[in-house]
């Protein structure tokens, strides 16, 4: 095992205050801002001790949630977000993006 310590979160991009220009799903949204806030003020606490957070949207995903016409697979998603998590550096700690590494606005 490795010595890297991360905590991944599995958010979404509906979480963004920024991105949200078509409203609805307020509930879920809620949720989704709420993980958001607290993992971006746990990167902060976590930094110290060299614990990173990385938080992560995983795509419109081909799943029962996100139906047929989602943009991407189930393993198109895990490929990039395990690529982002194997390429971690401690300066990535807070950033919420996609499953490519997009950076996504709060």
């Amino acid at each position: 095992a490795g010595t890297r310590k991360l905590v991944v979160a599995i958010t979404s991009k509906m979480g963004s205050i920024t991105d949200n220009t078509s409203g609805g799903s307020l509930l879920y949204r809620s949720t989704k801002s709420g993980l958001n806030a607290a993992m971006k003020s746990l990167s902060v606490d976590l930094a110290q001790n060299d614990i990173g957070v990385l938080i992560l949207h995983p795509g419109w995903v081909q799943t029962d949630m996100g139906g047929s016409n989602a943009l991407i697979t189930p393993r198109q998603s895990v490929s990039g977000m395990l690529a982002l998590i194997n390429d971690f550096s401690l300066s990535d700690s807070g950033q919420f993006v996609d499953y490519t590494g997009k950076q996504i606005p709060w």
